[in-house]
């Protein structure tokens, strides 16, 4: 008898675990930044589709399942990027190293309290430097590189999507 229990329990354990253990499902990923408040046109012109580019970086490393349709249970994913980090970073870095692509990052979910998460995203180009090709002389890279954006895009949603409750 003390068996019977003794397994029901850890069946018990081993099913609430992996219920636990589900992944997120999402059903939008919202990126804003207003780049009209960026005074320095060629920072607002590089990044210009930096709200797509980094909406499909992050849909990209998600598991297909686990984007489902507006409509389905899921949560939604709004990143604000800070557009003042974005033209200081632009105008007043001279060493790529120090520059910074910084967001605040919402969860939400209407129908699961324990999927909510709030924080301030911060990823510097250190951070980005594993993103790069295989190969890149990052003493050749400029911040205006497509080598650099790329990765600095990957690095800030590889970090949203390994936070994902």
């Amino acid at each position: 008898m003390l068996r019977k229990s003794v397994s029901a329990g850890i069946a018990a354990l081993f099913l609430a675990s992996a219920a636990q253990a589900q992944d997120t499902p999402v059903k939008l990923i919202d990126v804003t930044t207003d780049l009209t408040a960026i005074e320095n046109p060629a920072a607002a012109t590089y990044w210009t589709n930096l709200e797509p580019d980094l909406e499909t970086a992050i849909a990209a490393r998600l598991a297909p399942e686990r984007l489902v349709g507006p409509d389905a249970d899921g949560s939604e994913i709004h990143v604000d990027i800070d557009e003042i980090e974005l033209a200081s970073t632009w105008d007043n870095v001279t060493d790529m190293a120090e520059s910074r692509l910084v967001g605040q990052v919402n969860i939400t979910s209407e129908s699961d309290n324990s999927k909510f998460d709030s924080y301030s995203l911060d990823v510097a180009f250190k951070d980005a430097m594993v993103f790069l090709p295989e190969g890149t002389d990052i003493s050749t890279l400029t911040m205006d590189s497509a080598q650099y954006y790329s990765a600095m895009i990957e690095a800030f949603a590889d970090n949203v999507v390994s936070r994902l409750k």
